[in-house]
């Protein structure tokens, strides 16, 4: 039971910090965004260390650091897409494509076969992102540019995946560590070529609760996962991560003020299917 609200919590957690992230960029830039989150993240996982300071481990910080890297270089991305375009669409993008490099991976690098029902869960997939991507009333509109950075987010969130595989469990926090080191070099030395300050109309500093607890959501998020691959099978985590679009979706009708039509509702629903039928593959 542990391991199943572990899951859960988590798919809940990715998609709360990833739909406030869009939010935060929405008010200031993804760059201020990216890198309180970073801040906060850091400062948790830093407390969390000092309370349990065992099994130190150099190699696991230095790999966590190159996946905070590409983890860092694929947050400011998946942001912008939450707050440039609607979220039915570039979340069902985000999670679908980073479900689609893994497979890859996994067959060409680890020599592993294609489950039998992986066509199947492919054109679902396929009719599910064709579905969320048609417009609808009281919506932002869908460009290419919307799905061009998704995609790109996703390739970003594989490498840390992959990266994060050479993790032993008994190493993770100090992992974790690095990747928040690698995230934040990220806000402070790189400038995507994509970024846009959108003008703040609000108050002065109403982006910094939303990314502050951006950077909550994304660490516990980090830590519930953790959590469930050590109580339950990785397929049946899977099967919850599964639901992260349509849980994106739901906080993005009320924090971004999003409506989906029924259509995209199908589209997110055949998204979710088909990376539930990819997990239990």
């Amino acid at each position: 039971m542990i391991g199943e609200l572990a899951a859960f919590a988590q798919a809940l957690t990715i998609a709360f910090a990833n739909t406030l992230g869009g939010k935060s960029t929405q008010l200031s830039s993804w760059r201020k965004t990216l890198r309180a989150s970073a801040l906060i993240s850091l400062f948790l996982i830093s407390i969390l260390i000092l309370i349990n300071f065992n099994n130190f481990s150099l190699a696991s910080m230095a790999i966590g650091i190159l996946a905070g890297i590409s983890g860092g270089l694929g947050l400011p991305l998946a942001y912008q897409a939450f707050s440039l375009g609607p979220v039915s669409f570039a979340s069902p993008v985000i999670a679908v494509m980073q479900s689609v490099n893994l497979i890859a991976f996994a067959v060409i690098a680890k020599n592993e076969r294609l489950g039998a029902t992986f066509p199947i869960a492919l054109l679902l997939a396929v009719i599910g992102l064709y579905l969320c991507s048609q417009k609808s009333e009281g919506n932002k509109p869908i460009t290419f540019k919307v799905f061009y950075i998704s995609w790109a987010a996703a390739i970003f969130f594989s490498g840390f995946s992959i990266l994060m595989t050479n993790i032993d469990k008994q190493e993770i926090l100090f992992a974790l560590f690095g990747v928040r080191i690698g995230v934040l070099l990220v806000s402070l030395v790189f400038r995507p070529t994509t970024e846009k300050i959108p003008s703040n109309k609000t108050k002065p500093g109403r982006w910094k609760k939303y990314a502050l607890i951006s950077g909550v959501c994304e660490i516990s998020a980090n830590i519930l996962f953790m959590v469930a691959i050590n109580n339950l099978e990785l397929s049946k985590v899977g099967i919850f991560m599964a639901a992260s679009p349509m849980l994106s979706t739901l906080i993005a009708i009320k924090l971004l003020k999003q409506k989906p039509s029924v259509i995209n509702w199908l589209g997110i629903f055949a998204s979710c299917f088909a990376l539930l039928i990819i997990a239990l593959n």
